[in-house]
This record gives C-alpha cells, sequence and structure tokens, in this order.
C-alpha cells in the first residue's frame, strides 16, 4: 500500500519549501536591518566616548572605541541570532563562530586602517598632555568608499602629504573640488537634490578630514555651502541647480579670498614705509602680497623672513621676494632675539582669529609677537573675515593640530630628506616627540589686525563675527 503524502491535497509540489524559504529570507534581513541598526547605534556611542577621551577621562583612541564598540555590538547580535537558530535546530554553534569571525573581521580591518593612517606605533608614543588630540595623516586611498570622488581623493593626499598648506590655500582647493564634485552628482530617484547632495558632500568632507582637520576657513566655507544647498527649491532641475550651485562657490572664493586679499593689501601697505626693516614669520599668502606691492609702489624696505621646522614655509616666500627685487634675509626661530634689534614692524599672517581676540597661526606666532612686545614693535596681522570663529580658547592644548612625529626626523633644509640621529626614535621605549602645529597668540600682543572690512583691534573682533553672521 502506497505511503500517505504529508502535503495537503491540491496544494502543488514544492510550494511549502518556497513559503519556507521567503520565511528565512525575511528572518534574514529582518536579522541584517536590527544588526546595522545596533551598529550604527554603537558607533555613535563609541564617538561620544571619544568625546569623553578628548577631556581625559579616557585613554582610548577613537578608532579603537569603533572597532570595540562594533565588537560588542555583533557579539550581542549573535547571542541573539544563536538564541533563535536553537530554538528552530541544533546550529547554534556554528551561527556564534560566523558571527564571531565577522567581528574579528571587523576589528582587523580598523585596526589595518588605523595602522595605515597612524603608524603602528605613534598612537602608543603620543605626550601625555597631549593624547586627547588626534593625528590624522592619511598615507593612501586603497580604503575609500566607492561613493567618495576622485577630486576628493587627490585633494586628500595632497593635504596628507602638505602639498597644498595655508589656510586659504586649503579652502579654495576645497571648494574647487566640491565644484568637481557637484558637477558630476546625479540624485537618485526617489530624493531630491537638496536632501541627498548634502549627505553626499558630508562623506565627501569625511574622508578629506582623515588626512588633516578642517581648517576654520574650510568649517565656515562648508556651512555656508550647505545652507546654499539646503535652500534649493524643489521646483528646480537639477542641471540649473547645479550650475547655480557651482556659480555661488565661484563667487564666494573670489568675494572672501581673492577681492579680500586685495583690499587687505591695499589697505596693509600703507604701514610700511621708506626705510622699514620688517619682520615676517613662516609663510602667509596676503602677507607677501602686501610686501609685493609695497616693493611695486617703490618704496624702500628690507624683509626678515623667521622660519621654523617642520615645513620651513618661508623659504618660499624669500625665494619670491628676493626674485621681486626686494632686500631679504632668512633666520630660523633660534636666531630671533638677534634679528629683533634692527626691526621696525612685525607683519603675520593667521589661520583663525578666535571671538576672544586669541590669533591662532602657525606654531611660533606667540614667540615672535611676545618678543616684539617686549621691544614695543609694533604687530600687524593681516587676515580675511572668513578666518573669524565663535570658538573661545584659552591655551593651545584643548583645541589644536598634531602632525605626525616623522616629519620631526628630517634635518635637511632643502628638499632631499634627511634622517637624523632620532630616524629609529619608534624603538626607542622612553622617548616621545611631538609636533603640534598651532599656537594661541593673545590679543595684547597685537596692534591690529587688518581685515577687508577695514583696521581694528583685536577687542574689536566679536563685532565682525556678528556682522558676518548675521549676513
Amino acid at each position: 500500500m502506497p505511503e500517505a503524502s504529508a502535503k495537503p491535497a491540491g496544494v502543488p509540489l514544492g510550494t511549502q519549501t518556497t513559503k519556507t524559504q521567503q520565511q528565512k529570507g525575511k528572518d534574514k534581513n529582518s536579522a541584517g536591518a536590527q544588526e546595522a541598526k545596533a551598529m550604527r547605534k554603537a558607533e555613535k556611542a563609541a564617538r561620544r566616548a571619544a568625546k569623553v577621551s578628548e577631556l581625559g577621562k579616557s585613554s582610548t583612541p577613537p578608532q579603537e572605541a569603533i572597532a570595540l564598540a562594533r565588537v560588542q555590538s555583533q557579539t550581542k547580535q549573535s547571542r541573539a541570532a544563536s538564541g533563535t537558530s536553537n530554538a528552530g535546530s541544533v546550529g547554534g554553534g556554528s551561527s556564534n563562530s560566523v558571527v564571531n569571525a565577522t567581528a574579528s573581521s571587523a576589528i582587523s580591518s580598523l585596526t589595518a586602517q588605523s595602522t595605515a593612517i597612524h603608524g603602528s606605533d605613534i598612537l602608543d608614543k603620543r605626550v601625555g598632555l597631549f593624547k586627547h588630540l588626534e593625528i590624522t595623516r592619511r598615507s593612501g586611498t586603497a580604503d575609500a568608499a566607492k561613493d567618495i570622488h576622485p577630486a576628493i581623493l587627490a585633494l586628500t593626499l595632497q593635504f596628507a602629504s602638505y602639498t597644498v598648506i595655508g589656510s586659504s590655500a586649503r579652502c579654495r582647493a576645497t571648494l574647487r573640488a566640491f565644484q568637481t564634485v557637484i558637477k558630476d552628482y546625479r540624485t537618485p530617484v526617489g530624493t531630491t537634490l537638496s536632501r541627498n547632495l548634502t549627505n553626499h558632500l558630508s562623506r565627501q568632507i569625511d574622508f578629506l578630514k582623515t588626512a588633516r582637520p578642517l581648517s576654520i576657513t574650510m568649517g565656515n566655507a562648508i556651512r555656508w555651502l550647505k545652507q546654499e544647498i539646503s535652500v534649493v527649491s524643489i521646483d528646480v532641475s537639477d542641471d540649473q541647480a547645479r550650475e547655480s550651485l557651482i556659480e555661488k562657490i565661484e563667487t564666494y572664493i573670489r568675494d572672501k579670498i581673492e577681492v579680500a586679499d586685495r583690499v587687505i593689501v591695499q589697505s596693509a601697505v600703507k604701514h610700511i614705509g621708506n626705510g622699514d626693516v620688517i619682520l615676517a614669520f613662516s609663510r602667509s599668502a596676503v602677507v607677501e602680497q602686501v610686501f609685493l606691492e609695497a616693493n611695486l609702489r617703490g618704496i624702500e624696505f628690507s624683509v626678515v623672513v623667521v622660519d621654523t621646522r617642520p615645513f620651513y614655509e618661508g623659504k618660499e616666500m624669500v625665494r619670491r621676494l628676493a626674485r621681486a627685487g626686494l632686500k631679504c634675509e632668512y633666520v630660523l626661530i633660534s636666531g630671533l632675539s638677534y634679528v629683533l634689534n634692527d626691526i621696525t614692524s612685525v607683519f603675520l599672517g593667521a589661520h583663525a582669529v578666535l571671538s576672544n581676540g586669541q590669533l591662532y597661526s602657525r606654531v611660533g606666532t606667540a614667540l615672535v609677537a611676545m618678543s616684539a612686545k617686549r621691544k614695543n614693535i609694533p604687530v600687524i596681522v593681516c587676515c580675511e573675515s572668513i578666518k573669524f570663529s565663535n570658538r573661545v580658547q584659552l591655551d593651545s592644548v584643548t583645541f589644536n593640530e598634531l602632525g605626525s612625529p616623522d616629519d620631526l626626523m628630517n634635518i635637511s633644509i632643502d628638499s632631499a630628506p634627511k634622517p637624523g640621529p632620532l630616524k629609529n626614535w619608534r624603538d626607542l621605549p622612553n622617548l616621545k616627540l611631538l609636533n603640534i602645529l598651532y599656537d594661541l597668540t593673545p590679543p595684547e600682543y597685537i596692534k591690529k589686525i587688518v581685515t577687508e572690512v577695514g583696521s581694528l583691534p583685536p577687542s574689536s573682533v566679536p563685532v565682525i563675527i556678528r556682522e558676518y553672521n548675521s549676513a
């Protein structure tokens, strides 16, 4: 007698199996979505923990904190998955091993990424007082996401290698790259340009920050651009919106950087007279333009450029000024006290000017300004208003940027690198190197700040910031 079929009459062969597979697929998709959601929450929590570490409450680097949070999230998900699978079969152990393997892969990937950016030993050899500052120095783009634009990849490498250096130069280069990104951008189906383009740019910005932190100028420009994108009307076609944004970026570069520099030059050149001996520190593009303009006007003066490691930016300014026919001297900051006796005024550039009047600029600026103040030498700062910041800062420790300690190993003053006696510093357990990039100059050391809106004392900076924000 034939065996009775377990399937109900009238049900086609394979229907029950298909339903079971569909249900398993739904469960799998649901579990994947829950896991992704949990991962995102864990990363946010890890980033909050990283901020706490900046206050000295934790010494765990942000990348390690994120990796730890990911592993904890995946362990939690594995337990849930194990419980589900054990309820229906005896496959819980297999599920756990798979998830643990995934967790190990995730942390290995993050560790490799951190090593590629920072170097294997740099994170453990940071000076204690500055451990809350992250060393961001990318050496490649192999781990870049597929939606990162080639223009951003190239710019990131230029930032990391200091090929593009200087606050205004970095801001201009970033905005130019954004023009290319916007030109090639296409809005996905089911969304709008004003919504999706901001997210797309945010991913480009996050990748840029893996090379170096954003400058104050870049931050102000990015906030402005995102505001312009948010007000794009949904009734405007994407082509018109892209063209409009590209044109607005071009206008922003022209008005806030190029025209502003020309106005500053015309104002600052009035502070240079015949027979003056002017001291400049490192290199500032706008200060260089001031000297060149004064030379074109026939003013007889000379320039002493004080420079410092590791970038030796002043060498480029001396070369340009000397080619233009200016009398120049070049000295390292260790010889500052010997050249101050003949100086009549000091011209400085700026990375940023904070709302409490503090000048945030290349490390060594505070020493130059303080030394000049002690000898009653006027200190004049040339700075565009786009570099003004609402931030209030009282020291150079809370917020700063750390360069790679390896940059201090080069003892050569020309383009050919020459490693010094500390080239194997990583193998010396008791040695730590500090390559800090900026310092703060108190407002009492500064006579005036020359901007495109006029010359003003440091105490008037909040007024300019208020007007800038209201505009």
